[in-house]
């Protein structure tokens, strides 16, 4: 399962490619169409290069895959996603008599790419400004808002990982979130060896002081 944004139509919608027949969960649709949208390849027809290149068509950084942006603009953090997946096929199953194919949800591991600092912000006041001196504050606040409603879009360690926590702790799943805190925030372009290098330091350090959870959860995944 892969995300993906679907951007040829707003408000936009997740999307997620897969290798398997999507669960039926008879819902009405999320928003009432007014338009009408060429329908998703099929998945026995997707191609794994085009679901990658879709899922990582993040703006500005690359050109988006047709229709389809990255799929962290909308799921970030997609394991609620992933989660309310497998309850639909789950639901799907038992609705059509097969509850012997219904797999019980026992064990999450969520892998993050690294958490940032967290830093001081000056302001984000936007308004219309009566003097040069507050043209200059609205541009800053301007600036932060920005950098802000990006963060807030693109967030994956906050929220959704409480969330994703309390519904495995509500149906008795074991949830892992292994994501190391880095020292700087690594840009998605960034270059530099010692930053990289510095990044992969303070993974391992991580690692290492995760060393007992990890090793839980390999009992865990070996257990029969």
């Amino acid at each position: 399962m892969v995300t993906s944004t679907m951007s040829d139509r707003h408000p936009a919608e997740l999307h997620l490619f897969r290798n398997y027949v999507p669960p039926e969960t008879g819902r009405d649709p999320t928003f009432k169409s007014v338009a009408s949208f060429r329908s998703v390849t099929k998945p026995e027809e997707q191609l794994v290069w085009r679901a990658a290149r879709s899922s990582g068509a993040a703006p500005t950084y690359f050109r988006p895959m047709g229709r389809f942006l990255d799929g962290g603009l909308l799921s970030n953090n997609p394991t609620l996603d992933a989660m309310a997946e497998i309850h639909d096929y789950n639901t799907c199953k038992k609705s059509q008599g097969q509850s012997e194919q219904v797999k019980k949800l026992s064990v999450v591991v969520s892998l993050g790419t690294g958490k940032p600092p967290q830093i001081q912000v000056g302001t984000v006041d936007v308004f219309r400004p009566s003097n040069p001196w507050e043209v200059m504050k609205t541009v800053v606040g301007a600036r932060e808002l920005g950098k802000m409603v990006v963060d807030c879009c693109t967030d994956s360690d906050g929220p959704a990982v409480n969330r994703a926590r309390a519904w495995c702790e509500m149906i008795d799943a074991h949830y892992f979130r292994l994501s190391p805190q880095l020292q700087t925030d690594v840009m998605l372009d960034e270059v530099s060896d010692a930053v990289l290098v510095n990044m992969l330091w303070d993974t391992q350090i991580y690692i290492y002081q995760q060393r007992e959870e990890i090793q839980k959860l390999v009992r865990l995944l070996l257990e029969p």
